[in-house]
Order: C-alpha cells, then sequence, then structure tokens
C-alpha cells in the first residue's frame, strides 16, 4: 500500500533531481567560457565601495545586487577564473526551479507543476542567459519577483510586507523586476482585501525605482523610445511566438537572424494557447484575479522589450527567451488553475517536455561550442597578452571590450596586480594548442610593436652568429635591439615569435645582403622572444 508521506515527497525529490540534472550540464557547457563582453563593466568600471560605483545605471538596467556579487567575489577570490561567478549565478538560476514549483503546484498540482519547472530549467533557447554569469541579475530579478507572488499568494499582512521588500530586491538585480511591480499593482487592483492600507506593496517598489531614475538611471543609454509604439504589436507577437518556440524546445540558431522560419511553430502554437485559453474562460464565465495578474506581468515585459527595440534587441533574441518563456508558463498555468490534469496529459506534457529539452539543450551546447568558447578562448587569449606585456603596452592604449567597457591600460593592469588576471597566464598560452599560441603571438606583437628598421639605433654590433634557412634563433634575455644580416641573395622574410611555432608572425624583411635592426619589447619574463629567416642569416649583439 503507497504511503501517503511519500507520495507528497516524491515531487520534492525529483524536483531536486532535475535542478541537479540542470546544473551538471549548465556546469559543464561553461567550462571553457571566462568573462566576457557586459562583465569587463564590473570588473573593471565600478571601483570602490561609492554610491555611484552600485547605482549608475548598465543600460537602461539597476544592477545593484550584481554589482556588489561581482565585488564580493573579486574581492575574496581574485577573477584568475570566472568559475565562482558562474557558480553563484547558477545558484540564482536553479533558485527559480523551487519557487516556481511552489508557485504553480498551487493552481495546477505538483506532477504538472514539476513539467513547468523542468521546461524552464532546460531551456536551451535561453543559452545567452544561462551560458553568461552576467545574467545573474536577470536570474536574481526573476527569482526574488516569483517569491514575491509567492508572498501575495498568503493574502495576509506578513505576505504584503515580504512581497514589497521581495519586489525591491527583484528590482536591485534587474530592471526585470518591473514588470512583478506592474504584477503586484494588479494584485492590489483585483484584491479588495484592506486596498486602502496595501498600497505599498507595489508603491514601495516603484518609489525605490522612481528615486533610482531620477538620481541615475535618467542618464543611462537606453534605445527605449515612444517612437517604437508603431512596431511594438508586431514585436509583441514576435516576442510571445519566440518564448513559445523556446518552451517546445524548436527554436533555432541564435535569434539574431533576418529570417526566423521557426517562428511559424511558435506563432501556431500561441494562437492554438490564446484560443483555448478563450474556451476556459468563456466557460468559467468571468476573468480571475490570477489571470489579470499574470497577464499584466507577461504583456508588461513584452511591452517594455517592444519600446527598447534595436537591431540588436529582436524579440528572438535568446537573451529574452528566458523571461518571456518563464511569463508565458505563468499565465497559462493562471488559466489551467484548478482544472485537475489527467494522466495521459502528464504523460503527453512529460514527453514532449524531454523532447524540448533535448532539443535544447542541443541548441545550448551547440552556441557554446562554436560560438562563446571561441569568442572567450580569444578574449582570454589577448588580455593575457596584455597583463604579460605589462609596462611594455602604449600607456595611452583603451582596452575596448564591449559597448560600455572600454577600459584604461592602467586601470587594467592595475586591477591585475590585486586581483589576478582575467586572461591566460604565459603557462597556459604554452600549453594550449597551435592556433591559440599563435594567436597570443599576434596580439603580443600588435601590444607592444616590435620594430624592424633600416637604421642603426647606435652602437657596435660586433657579436654575431651565422644560421641556415628557417632555423629559429632565441634573443637573449634583456636584450633590446639585435642586428639582423641577410647573408643570401634573395631578400630575408623575418618571423617573430614567442609563444608560437616558427616561423612566427611577420615582422618585417631585408634585402639581400642588407641589415635591419629590431628593436625588441622590454619583456624579460619567460619565453624569449624568437626569430626566424626564410633564408641564410646572422644575428649580431653589441
Amino acid at each position: 500500500m503507497r504511503n501517503p508521506g511519500q507520495s507528497r515527497f516524491l515531487p520534492w525529490v525529483l524536483l531536486g533531481l532535475l535542478m541537479l540534472g540542470s546544473g551538471a550540464i549548465l556546469l559543464s557547457v561553461t567550462s571553457g567560457i571566462n568573462f566576457v563582453t557586459d562583465e569587463w563593466n564590473l570588473l573593471f568600471l565600478r571601483s570602490g565601495w561609492t554610491p555611484d560605483s552600485f547605482l549608475e545605471p548598465f543600460h537602461e538596467h539597476v544592477i545593484i545586487a550584481p554589482t556588489l556579487i561581482y565585488k564580493v567575489l573579486q574581492g575574496t577570490l581574485g577573477m584568475d577564473s570566472n568559475r565562482p561567478f558562474q557558480l553563484a549565478a547558477l545558484i540564482m538560476f536553479l533558485a527559480i526551479g523551487p519557487l516556481l514549483f511552489i508557485w504553480m503546484r498551487r493552481r495546477i498540482g505538483d506532477w504538472a507543476a514539476l513539467i513547468g519547472v523542468a521546461l524552464i530549467l532546460f531551456l536551451g533557447a535561453a543559452f545567452e542567459d544561462l551560458l553568461w554569469a552576467f545574467q545573474i541579475g536577470y536570474f536574481g530579478s526573476l527569482a526574488f519577483g516569483l517569491a514575491a507572488l509567492i508572498a501575495l499568494d498568503r493574502d495576509d499582512r506578513r505576505g504584503d510586507v515580504a512581497a514589497a521588500i521581495l519586489l525591491v530586491l527583484s528590482l536591485s538585480f534587474s530592471s526585470l523586476g518591473l514588470p512583478f511591480v506592474a504584477g503586484a499593482a494588479a494584485e492590489w487592483l483585483t484584491n479588495p482585501r484592506e486596498r486602502g492600507k496595501r498600497w505599498l506593496v507595489p508603491a514601495a517598489a516603484a518609489a525605490f525605482y522612481g528615486i533610482w531614475w531620477l538620481g541615475w538611471g535618467h542618464s543611462a543609454e537606453t534605445t527605449f523610445s515612444l517612437a517604437n509604439i508603431p512596431e511594438a504589436p508586431r514585436f509583441i507577437l514576435d516576442a510571445a511566438s519566440a518564448g513559445a518556440t523556446s518552451l517546445f524546445g524548436l527554436a533555432t540558431g541564435d535569434g539574431s537572424e533576418p529570417d526566423q522560419p521557426h517562428l511559424i511553430w511558435g506563432r501556431i502554437i500561441l494562437v492554438a494557447l490564446l484560443a483555448l485559453s478563450g474556451l476556459r474562460l468563456w466557460r468559467l464565465k468571468r476573468i480571475p484575479p490570477g489571470v489579470i495578474i499574470a497577464a499584466t506581468v507577461a504583456l508588461s515585459f513584452f511591452a517594455l522589450s517592444a519600446l527598447a527595440q534595436s537591431e540588436s534587441r529582436l524579440p528572438t533574441s535568446s537573451r529574452y527567451q528566458l523571461p518571456g518563456a518563464l511569463f508565458l508558463l505563468l499565465f497559462f498555468t493562471e488559466i489551467l488553475r484548478g482544472l485537475k490534469l489527467k494522466p495521459p496529459a502528464l504523460v503527453a506534457g512529460a514527453a514532449v517536455t524531454i523532447a524540448a529539452a533535448v532539443m535544447g539543450v542541443g541548441l545550448m551546447s551547440d552556441q557554446s561550442r562554436d560560438r562563446w568558447v571561441p569568442v572567450s578562448t580569444s578574449t582570454s587569449t589577448y588580455l593575457g597578452m596584455v597583463a604579460y606585456a605589462g609596462e611594455a603596452n602604449d600607456p595611452e592604449l583603451v582596452l575596448n571590450l564591449g559597448p560600455g567597457s572600454e577600459v584604461p591600460i592602467d586601470r587594467f593592469l592595475d586591477q591585475v596586480k590585486t586581483s589576478g588576471s582575467p586572461g591566460y597566464s604565459a603557462g597556459e598560452i604554452q600549453s594550449r594548442d597551435a592556433g591559440v599560441r599563435a594567436a597570443a603571438d599576434q596580439d603580443l606583437i600588435e601590444l607592444t610593436e616590435p620594430l624592424l628598421s633600416g637604421f642603426n639605433p647606435g652602437g657596435n654590433f660586433d657579436r654575431c652568429r651565422e644560421y641556415p634557412p628557417d632555423v629559429t634563433v632565441a634573443v637573449r634575455s634583456g636584450v633590446r635591439v639585435i642586428e639582423v644580416r641577410s647573408l643570401g641573395n634573395e631578400i630575408l622574410n623575418l618571423g617573430l615569435a614567442r609563444f608560437g611555432d616558427p616561423p612566427g608572425y611577420p615582422i618585417g624583411s631585408t634585402h639581400a645582403g642588407s641589415m635591419g635592426w629590431l628593436e625588441i619589447p622590454a619583456i624579460d619574463d619567460p619565453p624569449p622572444w624568437q626569430v626566424t629567416g626564410d633564408g641564410p642569416f646572422a644575428v649580431c649583439y653589441r
């Protein structure tokens, strides 16, 4: 005979397994990804613990909490590895799982709630969020926003106070908390309980955002514009369709392609679900308050996104799929509220969820392997060479690490001294494949600009040694200038390398029987510079 206690406990066990599976997959696909793009703003451009360092907007977003998390992790663990930051983001993302489960189970039961949570935990189409630790801002806003909705479910004074605090916390992670504030306002309007005393629930968070906007947010660089209103309906339709496509694992590509053929499936699914929702409401002969609240949350998100649309902010963008899919799920859950789903429907839902998860995770893995890891490797190589070159860099150099992340070289090097380097070390470069080592040499040479000149900088270069073609010569440590003599009858082409294989990066050439002087950047750390000539040559020292 089945133990009722065990039956109640089993959904929580399965939820834990889903979270473990999602976490394991995300740890695997992010293992080769280092800091990228917007993270540099948090690591380098918000120095100190002043109010401005926390309250300055990033585009139109409040990022108080992400700034605090990055500062604490950077100050305690450094920035040699992105793993601690990824783990913090992963924990915040996984927190969405139990919160969503609690909210859904009260409406449609444990088993249907598990299906909904699984769709979110394995939402591979949201790879731009899930692969990127910076999106802890989105995760925090969604987690605390869901917690606020759960608190409002209590329908008592304690729940109201908790919801007000949680909404402020949601906004402190990103402006994605605004749809939840709108939802709380809808709850206040539809709930007759002590309405005159409960206005602070949405008002506290609205006041927090308003004060931030008046003090700092109004100066943000943003694409938000009322001029986008004519295009808003089409954007909202496409964004909602993309969310439906993502939920069912049917998304393809990275969401930035001009043509989105997979959206037709999302539109069909969305129209069908909305039609069924209309039928459900017609049978209920009313619109329940929960439906109004969830619809307000979803429409607020899609409408705000539509007003901020741009060429880089498409409705199909991967970054929008997590909130879009989650808000659609909240709405359709409220539509089903109180409806007891039969076992065949749950089995079919589980089968669809498994298929969606497999396809979604496949898309995310492909994007990680083909785009995110190569970009991360390139950035880590470049920054490793910047740190390795040290004072040999141009003192006026500004590292352009993405929009809003232009880092002066002196600030970069100072931060490296205190927190470690976010790029590859010399040892790590030496252990990588030939392509990475060659790229490191190119970055290093372009940063330090060694010069092959036809003019003697001064001094007698009489300590010479001759070499046959294609021999690699290590330059002695501490040497700043060498003389290279062509000993053949043809132009001598020279290559310079530090980490890569011969012949190295092309550095210039000398005429047959002539000589040139190579100025070596002042980097005395191993390995040494290496010169290779494609003909017989001599290297001379002072």
